[in-house]
């Protein structure tokens, strides 16, 4: 039997929602969580979507934040891997990156470091960052930032929707001297990566590699659980758990051991809404619906 990693990327309720929120992941059969989104200001502040959490070297968001996290993994919570992702659409988050780095804040006493090194003094419970790189894709930049993070103890994982071989290219410039740097492909098969078909993305991360790399094991595609269209009132967008076990089945040859599921902020709102034809729709529903279709 395949170990499937399911996965699901949250943003706000993972801040604010409170205990709720994470007792439903602990419950979930979600084994990663990926908190989205974190954003870097021209002035290397963090912000985690609307709230500031470091700045000038020092964690400054909710201080009760990073308990609730640590206790995201603790004993008896199927969730056993943190990421916080950086970066999305519409942002200008790696041009300040590459500001930053081109001024040396990336070094060890720079703001970039010392930002992301408090982050991680802060909520030693992250395990790794994931680069949601939608407005820039500058290799010097990218491998830059990896690296800086690599010092500090992460591991990065990179979530494309498009450029296999920018990625694959940022890839073989980390993990050949650095095996492991980064540890997976967190690839977007919704939106404007719709018609992403894991199996490319396989064999580009192979060629790139080489025969002794284990690429299905390191491209994770991702799908958008049922939403409200552009933020609208009615719950009709996007793939019932059913729908979502279907498409992940379809994948199962290809040897995939994980997937992910965009996005809580949705499951939560759309949880009861009557739109699918089997109930519940829940975090757990979708979680059983990865690990169900890729034969967990």
């Amino acid at each position: 039997m395949t170990v499937v990693d399911a996965g699901i990327y949250g943003g706000g309720p993972l801040y604010a929602g409170g205990d709720a929120v994470i007792e439903e992941l602990r419950a979930s059969g979600m084994t990663t969580v990926v908190a989205w989104s974190v954003h870097v200001n021209p002035n290397g502040d963090l912000v985690f979507n609307d709230p500031t959490i470091v700045s000038g070297g020092r964690y400054v968001g909710d201080p009760g934040w990073p308990a609730r996290l640590a206790g995201l993994k603790a004993p008896s919570s199927s969730v056993t891997r943190l990421l916080f992702s950086v970066g999305s659409g519409g942002a200008s988050d790696f041009h300040n990156i590459q500001a930053l780095i081109r001024a040396g804040e990336a070094k060890p006493g720079g703001i970039l470091f010392r930002n992301f090194a408090a982050l991680r003094s802060a909520i030693p419970t992250i395990d790794g960052i994931d680069f949601d790189d939608e407005d820039l894709l500058d290799a010097d930049t990218t491998v830059a930032f990896a690296q800086m993070l690599h010092g500090l103890g992460f591991e990065v994982t990179f979530c494309p929707y498009e450029e296999p071989d920018y990625w694959t290219g940022c890839l073989r410039r980390l993990n050949g001297p650095t095996p492991g740097l980064v540890t997976g492909f967190n690839l977007q098969c919704y939106s404007g990566g719709g018609d992403n078909q894991p199996s490319d993305w396989v064999k580009a991360v192979q060629a790139a590699m080489g025969p002794g790399f284990d690429a299905a094991g390191f491209v994770r595609p991702g799908l958008w659980c049922i939403h409200t269209p552009d933020g609208g009132p009615t719950c009709s967008d996007g793939q019932c758990p059913d729908s979502i076990e279907a498409t992940f089945q379809g994948w199962r040859e290809l040897g995939l051991t994980g997937g992910w599921i965009w996005l809580l902020d949705d499951v939560l709102k759309c949880e009861g809404s009557g739109t699918c034809s089997v109930e519940p729709m829940g975090v757990e529903a979708y979680a059983q619906a990865i690990v169900a279709g890729l034969g967990g």
